[in-house]
């Protein structure tokens, strides 16, 4: 166009014997050029290599570039960016007054330079741990286990996912700080559901999922626990497998088992238990469908109930009535493997009059067999916690008398 001033990029590298080193600064700034769209793009070397910074100046003054932008391509801020490099700039800019030139800043410390950084070590890092840590890939949808709540409990291949995510879908019971491992630019949305209270609806969380996945996105799903496992996962595993997207499975450690262990219970003993039960103490078709299923199981010596502490006077009733005994072992686990969390213990008869006096409310995790007995001698973690609480207690009760 006319009275346009034409603009030129030089592209200075440092310079090394390895071609293989020299060729990755031209291509580097051959892409420059296709991707930013720069009329005139020229590659250059500090030292050894040819062109040199004279050379390829005036390679795009011959051009005709009237304003030249000089792009130091990853050279050391100190000694080259601010040191040699204007200086050579500025002698050869010389021979050429009718040019402008200015030099951009060296991308050393460039936020986005250092967040690709974070994200190339996070996946190196999770590639060489030995599991399956292949990064995320576009248009897949990971339904993802977060595991109990301690943000430790985290398996290797949900972190590498994680690192390598454009999108997180996460749900209420997942700890704030496993989004953390994530990827700063990856896009975080709440979709939780609370018993009782507001939500979003299941066919929303699964047009989200099938949407951002065609659209191009490396999407997560985060669940609480494992997906599998009372989490709604195969729901929106089938409405993936209808839309035709790809999907994995990534489980999690499910609090069903890290709760109880984090409580001193162990769910099977030789002596005690050799069976283990699983439910679920709500049903989105029908109550009634609950009490079918606690008497087809009230018979497993240790029986483990999820999502139950709203109808816990109904489920002990039920099972007293179906012949269990009265003075059974029962335990309440309220924010599991937290540092606040909750247990009570009592029987059958007494727990849910003990949950109401604790004040007991979701999320919990309810466990009914003599395995609880065991609980006194083998409750590591709360004491753990109470004794580094008293520690601290008895520290400031010192400081202050200082």
């Amino acid at each position: 166009m006319r009275g346009e001033t034409k603009s030129g990029v030089l592209v200075v590298g440092h310079g090394s014997r390895r071609q293989e080193a020299n060729d990755d600064v031209r291509e580097a700034a051959r892409k420059i050029a296709e991707w930013g769209g720069f009329p005139v793009v020229e590659a250059a070397f500090l030292e050894i290599e040819h062109p040199t910074i004279a050379e390829g100046f005036s390679r795009l003054v011959e051009s005709g570039a009237c304003k030249v932008t000089v792009h130091p391509y990853f050279l050391s801020p100190g000694r080259h960016t601010r040191g040699d490099l204007p200086r050579e700039v500025s002698a050869v800019a010389q021979c050429f007054p009718h040019v402008t030139y200015q030099i951009t800043e060296p991308l050393s410390a460039h936020p986005l330079v250092i967040e690709a950084s974070i994200e190339r070590i996070r996946e190196t890092s999770n590639q060489g741990s030995g599991s399956p840590t292949s990064a995320a890939k576009s248009g897949m949808v990971y339904l993802v286990g977060a595991g109990p709540g301690d943000p430790g409990l985290l398996t290797l291949r949900a972190r590498a996912l994680l690192a390598s995510c454009d999108l997180i879908l996460y749900d209420y019971l997942v700890d704030l700080e496993t989004l953390k491992f994530a990827a700063v630019k990856a896009e975080r949305i709440y979709v939780g559901k609370v018993g009782g209270g507001r939500h979003t609806p299941q066919s929303e969380i699964n047009r989200l999922l099938i949407d951002q996945a065609r659209a191009g996105k490396r999407v997560v799903r985060l669940k609480g626990g494992d997906p599998f496992l009372f989490g709604r996962g195969a729901e929106e595993a089938e409405a993936l497998y209808e839309a035709g997207v790809p999907f994995e499975v990534v489980p999690g450690i499910s609090s069903a088992l890290a709760v109880p262990a984090y409580a001193g219970i162990p769910l099977t003993h030789r002596n005690v238990s050799s069976s283990v039960a699983f439910l679920t103490g709500t049903n989105s078709v029908d109550n009634h469908d609950v009490s079918r299923t606690l008497a087809n199981l009230s018979a497993a010596e240790t029986i483990v109930i999820l999502m139950g502490i709203s109808n816990l006077r109904q489920i002990t009733a039920e099972l007293i009535a179906c012949g269990r005994a009265p003075e059974t072992r029962a335990a309440i686990i309220r924010w599991g493997t937290y540092e606040t969390q909750q247990t009570i213990t009592g029987s059958l008869q007494t727990i849910a009059d003990e949950a109401e006096s604790a004040r007991m409310r979701p999320p919990g995790l309810i466990i009914i067999g003599e395995v609880v007995r065991l609980r006194e001698r083998l409750k590591w973690f709360e004491k753990e916690w109470a004794e580094s609480s008293e520690f601290q207690e008895a520290f400031a009760e010192v400081d202050e008398r200082v």
